[in-house]
């Protein structure tokens, strides 16, 4: 916890501090000359003559430049215990450049828990944030809403904040959405993580391993003096670029990571379908393959881990699985041997143009597609009636064993007209294993009992052994409309007769 370290100007304070010395002043409220802060008419109320004012610092005079060497090292704060001697004051420590270091003791006990305050720091790194061109920060720490920004509630725009309890109503005003814990906001990705509050080093380091998915940039405070200044000087390399810019007590310093963007995107096939000149980063992944005569592509679904004897019943799927299991892409795309996103409706969509939507974007998808009769009666006349309730039964069972707070949504989507199809997307390395992870909970346990409970199994006809994957291409609209993420429809390119 930050303890602040402070020059104590009256009586004692209660609060845990560690008082550095303590201040007495001399100069002209004892010569009567006190002109109230409000009152400044007079050009010269904030102007001193030459040895008009002096300080003691435990019985000894010291100059105010002494002062100021205190303040930039040793101390943080000079408080006050009586509010009228910091009004009193108020005229000579302007004129001395000081009053951004001066707080009162309930000032002190109100702002300064977690951190050190100073008024003039708020604006600087609200400030910052948009000079940097970063609208959508993260404020970890709830630092805009311990500073009084809720009074501005015009100004927050995209900054999100995390926030355990609203103080005040207001606060939900300024930020554009407020997340109780990190967890709430983990598939998300942000321009920057503002981190303000007081941290060991080591505690500092273990923040950025934890919110390391969540943005490239982290923008911080580091106190004047503090270890993880020292740190910062010492292990700069650790950053592909550090800017700071002149605070109150130390500086704002923005953290760039050096970027990793590994984008994959694999286009799920069963047959040679004469897939050439693919732009970069595709790569063809053979479905099914533990069934398959022939070997195409450049990987196969049936190595390591695998679910790919499931493939005539689950299609795709057992790619997604294999995919999940074995790589590691920062970015990740899957599509179909016939569908692939394009942004203008000739060419497949690329590695670069992926990667910047996902600066702006969670996740990429099809184009809603809307129905004039609900998904679960669609879905029946794709089989028949009986089957397909009892996959549309079964996959329900499951998940509310497993994921009990997606029933809503998993009824919505079947009941309902719109719905993403084909299963294919593109998304962040996180986006991508929290889908599969929710998936995979509850898919194959499904799966598994449909095909002991049904002949689908023996049967010739893919309007009946397809009879899930008919159903399971639409859990991601499931998964979709029950997350908080920003989605980027595309359009498809359609490859038929293949």
């Amino acid at each position: 916890m930050y303890t602040a370290r402070i020059l104590l100007c009256g009586g004692d304070i209660n609060r845990r501090v560690q008082v550095v010395g303590r201040l007495k002043f001399r100069g002209a409220a004892e010569r009567g000359e006190f002109v109230f802060p409000g009152n400044t008419s007079a050009a010269d109320n904030f102007t001193l003559r030459d040895g008009s004012f002096r300080i003691f610092l435990d019985g000894t005079e010291i100059t105010a430049d002494d002062l100021r060497g205190i303040l930039d090292g040793a101390a943080d704060y000079i408080v006050f215990t009586s509010r009228d001697e910091f009004l009193m004051r108020f005229r000579e420590l302007y004129a001395l450049n000081l009053i951004d270091r001066c707080v009162t003791a309930d000032t002190l006990t109100i702002y300064a828990a977690e951190s050190f305050f100073a008024v003039a720091n708020a604006g600087k790194i609200f400030n910052a944030i948009h000079a940097l061109k970063l609208p959508r920060t993260l404020d970890v720490d709830g630092c805009f809403a311990n500073c009084d920004y809720q009074m501005f509630p015009d100004l927050g725009a995209k900054i999100e904040g995390v926030l355990a309890d609203v103080t005040f109503p207001a606060v939900e005003n300024f930020y554009a959405r407020i997340h109780r814990t990190v967890d709430d906001c983990r598939l998300k990705f942000f321009d920057a993580i503002l981190l303000t509050n007081e941290r060991t080093v080591a505690e500092f380091l273990d923040a950025l391993i934890d919110l390391d998915a969540l943005s490239q940039n982290v923008l911080t405070f580091v106190r004047r003096g503090s270890d993880l200044e020292r740190w910062l000087a010492r292990h700069g390399c650790a950053f592909e670029k550090i800017s700071a810019l002149p605070a109150v007590n130390g500086n704002i310093v923005l953290l760039t990571k050096f970027a990793r963007a590994d984008f994959a995107c694999y286009v799920v096939t069963h047959k040679d379908a004469k897939l050439t000149a693919l732009p970069d980063g595709y790569r063809i992944i053979h479905a099914g393959h533990i069934n398959a005569a022939e070997t195409f592509g450049d990987v196969t679904d049936d190595a390591g881990d695998n679910i790919s004897r499931l493939n005539p019943f689950l299609n795709e799927i057992t790619a997604l699985y294999w995919i999940w299991r074995h790589t590691n892409h920062t970015h990740i795309g899957f599509v179909h041997y016939r569908r692939f996103f394009t942004t203008d409706g000739e060419n497949f969509l690329s590695a670069d143009q992926a990667t910047t939507l996902l600066r702006d974007y969670d996740i990429i998808v099809n184009e809603c597609r809307f129905g004039y009769i609900p998904l679960r009666d669609w879905k029946a006349m794709l089989s028949s009636r009986p089957l397909a309730e009892h996959v549309r039964a079964v996959v329900r069972k499951f998940i509310a064993r497993s994921q009990p707070e997606y029933l809503a949504a998993y009824d919505r989507i079947n009941e309902g007209f719109g719905t993403f199809c084909y299963e294919i997307f593109i998304a962040r390395r996180k986006i991508f294993d929290a889908y599969c992870a929710w998936l995979f909970s509850f898919i194959i346990d499904a799966t598994e009992e449909i095909l002991a409970t049904t002949n689908i199994a023996d049967d010739d006809d893919p309007r009946t052994y397809r009879a899930i994957s008919f159903l399971a291409e639409h859990l991601l609209g499931v998964w979709l409309i029950n997350n908080h993420l920003r989605i980027k429809t595309l359009p498809i390119i359609f490859r038929d007769n293949i």
